[in-house]
């Protein structure tokens, strides 16, 4: 039995992993923590966990931190975790990190990401000696090295969406990877439980509105991973908007695709580099199902079209923000670190209506 900790448990990634694990027949919680809302059990603050889950709350201190714990899972804001995944990691834990502390191999690329991130203000990294040691955490794509490692970076909710729909086309060359375009939407969860205007309900209902334009620190790991796939410097232009929902992503990719495909090679493509995938749905042709049908589960749905005349791939892919956008990967990975079923855990379907 795995003994997890996780360290950020009151915000919503944390609260994902603390209900996820509830059905999780080989990893035990051992301990909650967070910065606030400590001092009481988790399902005082969140009353749909009481009878579930009840462990107090504890403060998070560095001393707290990998204590009697194989895992600590940092559902943190950037650079809490690259404070402490050296010590953790001394101590023969493994570590799963929600932010960008992780989600790069090293200092420069880190720096990149951590000019654009509000919250990073482009300062360096911390722990620069741990990111050769980290791995990117999209168990579709680098699986082997996941298996491997005991530090992963868990990728940002907007960059699964978008590495998942485009990866297929720019590993096998049909498209140009300097082309590509990304408009993507977001439910209002994505920026967390704190509030501020995002959550306020009169200036989001019944709007869509952009948000930082080309800008967005998730285009970075984007960027880097398709230019991995490809061989080549992929270009990624990255536009976000904001809907009046509180869960989901849809993000709409295109791409100029090379002569001579048509869409059914495509979709042969698409279905042979993700056949066996348990969480990963190829839509048939002409089906675009949208955000209900991945709602509260960890499926990436990718719908694909052509625009003959524009010579372009269009790849719809949706994913829920919470689940396979964090909590519900960031699972999926650890099941692979630990060689668990990877279904482990996950195996739900969405909710709808």
């Amino acid at each position: 039995m795995i003994k997890a900790q996780i360290v950020g448990a009151t915000g919503y990634g944390g609260l994902g992993m603390v209900e996820l694990l509830q059905r999780h027949p080989e990893i035990r919680i051992v301990s909650l923590l967070a910065k606030t809302d400590t001092g009481k059990p988790i399902g005082d603050l969140f009353p749909h966990l009481r009878g579930f889950c009840d462990q107090i709350v504890e403060e998070a201190t560095p001393e707290r931190v990998g204590e009697a714990a194989d895992l600590v899972i940092f559902a943190t804001p950037d650079r809490v975790g690259m404070s402490l995944a050296g010590k953790v990691l001394a101590a023969g834990a493994a570590v799963i990190d929600y932010s960008g502390d992780f989600r790069f191999p090293s200092a420069e690329q880190y720096g990149q990401y951590a000019l654009l991130h509000p919250s990073t203000a482009g300062q360096p990294h911390a722990a620069p000696d741990l990111l050769p040691r980290s791995t990117y955490g999209v168990p579709e794509i680098f699986r082997r090295q996941i298996r491997e490692s005991r530090l992963v970076g868990n990728p940002g909710c907007f960059a699964v969406a978008m590495t998942l729909g485009l990866a297929p086309a720019v590993k096998r060359g049909i498209v140009d990877p300097g082309s590509i375009i990304v408009d993507g939407k977001t439910g209002s969860s994505g920026a967390g439980k704190k509030p501020s205007t995002v959550h306020h309900f009169p200036e989001r209902n019944e709007s869509c509105a952009p948000y930082r334009l080309a800008s967005h620190q998730h285009s970075v790991e984007t960027a880097a991973t398709l230019s991995q796939l490809a061989g080549e410097t992929a270009r990624l232009t990255f536009v976000p908007h904001l809907l009046s929902t509180t869960r989901g992503i849809l993000c709409t990719c295109y791409a100029s695709l090379r002569a001579g495909v048509s869409l059914g090679e495509v979709h042969d493509l698409y279905r042979d580099f993700y056949a066996g995938e348990p969480f990963v749905r190829i839509q048939p042709p002409g089906v675009y199902p949208g955000l209900k049908a991945v709602l509260a589960s960890n499926l990436c749905d990718i719908s694909l079209a052509l625009d003959a005349a524009a010579g372009r791939l269009i790849v719809v892919s949706s994913i829920d923000n919470l689940l396979k956008g964090q909590a519900g990967n960031a699972l999926q990975n650890i099941n692979v670190m630990f060689g668990f079923p990877e279904t482990m855990g996950l195996d739900r379907l969405p909710l709808y209506p």
